[in-house]
């Protein structure tokens, strides 16, 4: 890394307090593809500083998308001295055309790039959980087949937003400050805490959400209208691939009396429930990632004192098998 520039040399820069031979020096240093990691990091640490300053991401890259739309390729000149004030000229004294000028000098495309520079995105394999820990101190816990986009540089607005594909377990920290955290599954539905533990399933067929704790607001969008739904800890909203919703109480994992303990009561439940519950019970990580099998429902009584004798009486009474992973059982069709 090239350090030549001082922290101090940018951040007077970033605040238009640059004279012409610290702009100079600036534009020199941003030039060296080396410097781009460092020059983000402290454009980051100056955005927290400066607290009057309220980046929107999105917006700075649309405006800066549509002035390079406008930019037409200079004509030739015979006298090279005027070109000496360009970089002048490219950069004015937006801020946000800081990290643009990098993107352009290494050569790099805006479009594809955007995701991938507003956002990180963590993905899971068939088998795979990952344990991530957001900036505001969030727990996710990602199931298999499975992809949760984050802000890459924090929480910036009054809403904490990440979208999922697949299915999460999701921790949520409070704010003191009391802003808001949502989970977006698609443009139609999306999750709004008001409470803090619950689990999130989207995927083609279906998505499923259940609290385990506090309190949730679901937001979705029929032909018509936009409506929401309060759930209580022990509740299950499904909204099915025709925008129909349903919520109801999950299914009974314990009977209430010692001569029925160990008889779990199943009506039209679908397996992906079933699967949820077993962790809940026993302790016992069981994935779905076929999204039809997720959805199958079971009806009956069983007898089990341990996940693993459920899971023997399910897939001999209902034609599945289970594979092993090396942190998680796998339910398949046989």
């Amino acid at each position: 890394m090239n350090h030549s520039l001082s922290k101090h040399n940018l951040f007077t820069y970033l605040a238009g307090q640059a004279n012409p031979l610290e702009r100079q020096l600036v534009e020199e240093w941003l030039k060296n593809p080396d410097n781009a990691e460092t020059f983000h990091g402290w454009l980051l640490e100056w955005e927290m500083r400066s607290l009057q300053f309220l980046p929107d991401q999105e917006a700075a890259f649309d405006k800066l998308t549509q002035r390079l739309d406008q930019v037409e390729a200079p004509e030739a000149v015979e006298n090279p001295v005027s070109m000496r004030h360009s970089p002048v000229q490219l950069w004015g004294w937006k801020p946000f055309l800081v990290a643009a000028t990098v993107l352009i000098v290494l050569g790099l495309a805006l479009s594809p790039l955007r995701n991938r520079f507003l956002y990180q995105t963590y993905q899971t394999t068939a088998g795979q959980e990952q344990t991530i820990r957001l900036e505001d101190g969030t727990d996710v816990n990602l199931k298999p087949n499975s992809s949760l986009r984050v802000p890459r540089f924090g929480f910036q607005n009054d809403v904490r937003q990440v979208q999922l594909t697949g299915e999460g377990r999701f921790s949520v920290t409070h704010k003191p400050d009391h802003q808001r955290f949502v989970v977006k599954t698609s443009d139609q539905f999306q999750v709004e805490v008001l409470g803090t533990e619950f689990t999130v399933y989207a995927r083609k067929q279906r998505t499923n959400v259940v609290l385990d704790r506090g309190k949730i607001r679901v937001d979705y969008k029929t032909a018509t209208k936009e409506q929401q739904v309060m759930m209580k800890p022990g509740e299950m909203v499904m909204l099915s691939q025709q925008g129909t919703i349903q919520l109801r109480k999950l299914a009974p994992v314990k009977a209430l009396t010692a001569q029925q303990e160990h008889l779990f009561l199943f009506r039209n439940t679908s397996l992906w429930e079933v699967c949820y519950l077993i962790g809940e019970h026993f302790g016992v990580n069981v994935e779905i990632t076929d999204d039809s099998l997720a959805h199958r429902t079971i009806s009956g009584n069983f007898r089990a004192r341990t996940g693993n004798e459920l899971l023997e009486l399910l897939t001999a009474t209902s034609r599945l098998r289970v594979d092993s992973t090396e942190n998680t059982l796998l339910l398949k069709d046989n």
